[in-house]
């Protein structure tokens, strides 16, 4: 399954990438977040291994990351591995004038056991979740 999301962000480019690359702000954007932990490699650079720690309806789930490529302030690509399956992200950010950003999410999911059948018919549910982290990204850089 893979999709592509955008929208854009009424702030300077600097300002944006400030915020997204603090690990102290994931909090104000990422619904659910208990916790982040580096695990190894330099952090924001290739390589660089955290875990993540979601409460979502009642139950602790950890998402492992690491990061595939770094090009900021124009691209990130993410690998994320949970027990829901495997997944690629990559963020693109494009100054269209001094105040704005588009946001590109490209976001690939190759799912295991029972979510590869349940993924067909999710599709929708992992695209809003994308989305709503996107804007709630949006609002934090903006207010």
């Amino acid at each position: 399954m893979q999709y592509t999301l955008t929208n854009t962000i009424n702030k300077p480019l600097e300002e944006v990438i400030e915020k997204f690359k603090d690990p102290d702000g994931l909090k104000h954007w990422m619904e659910g977040l208990q916790k982040y932990e580096h695990i190894s490699g330099t952090p924001g650079e290739v390589g660089a291994k955290s875990d993540f720690y979601f409460l979502h309806k009642n139950k602790e789930m950890k998402i492992s990351e690491t990061i595939l490529e770094q090009n900021l302030p124009h691209q990130i690509k993410f690998a994320y591995q949970s027990p829901m399956g495997n997944n690629e992200v990559e963020v693109l950010f494009e100054k269209l004038t001094d105040n704005s950003v588009k946001q590109t999410n490209n976001t690939y999911f190759e799912l295991k056991g029972m979510m590869k059948v349940m993924g067909f018919f999710m599709k929708g549910m992992f695209k809003k979740q994308t989305l709503k982290f996107m804007t709630s990204f949006k609002n934090y850089v903006e207010q």
